[in-house]
């Protein structure tokens, strides 16, 4: 599920019709990076970034945990690709939220994932940037984006909310005889 504030469906409609097949170098390892979880934490590793110790996630409890992934998360795009546009950035940056939330998914599929693009003007010139995160949603008592006030912001905000698989098992007690509902024939 995609949610977007009115400054991101106003930044998407510039992007739309955009042919997403630009020439560009740089780190491709942002697109497709290594996912691994530590403890109750799953972070990213892409390109020369160091792999958390367990130490390092133990500090945290389950609840902060989703604040620490955020907090470790930052990718700004204009850093990993070179010659590329604000505009390429952001289509790019579509392509890569996606493809995350299938990675994130196909490997927990048991974990809820908010996946973001956040768009924010650079030192308050109409220059822009093109930042992504994520974090595991653990319930509103944790860090956690409040989707429905996302337009509250300053920025152009994207989610890309990974749902959990949940599966729901219907109750077989149907079929089960009643003890109380034997008739005084002896017949159900």
């Amino acid at each position: 599920m995609i949610i977007m504030n009115k400054l991101m469906q106003e930044e998407f409609l510039k992007i739309k019709d955009m042919d997403n097949t630009f020439d560009f170098t740089g780190k491709l390892s942002v697109i497709n990076p290594t996912i691994y979880r530590i403890e109750d934490g799953i972070f990213i590793k892409i390109n020369d970034k160091k792999k958390l110790s367990e130490e390092t996630v133990s500090y945290y409890d389950y609840d902060e945990l989703s604040d620490f992934e955020w907090s470790r998360s930052e990718f700004l795009i204009d850093s990993y690709f070179d010659g590329i546009t604000y505009e390429q950035s952001l289509r790019l940056a579509f392509d890569i939220v996606e493809l995350w939330g299938y990675k994130f998914h196909a490997l927990f599929p048991d974990e809820e994932f908010h996946i973001a693009i956040i768009v924010s003007n650079i030192d308050d010139t109409d220059m822009k940037t093109v930042m992504l995160r994520y974090y595991t949603y653990r319930g509103e008592d944790s860090f956690h984006l409040k989707l429905d006030s996302l337009d509250n912001n300053f920025n152009a905000i994207l989610v890309n909310v990974v749902e959990a698989d949940v599966e729901y098992y219907e109750d077989d007690d149907e079929d089960d005889v009643d003890s109380g509902a034997i008739e005084d024939d002896g017949e159900t």
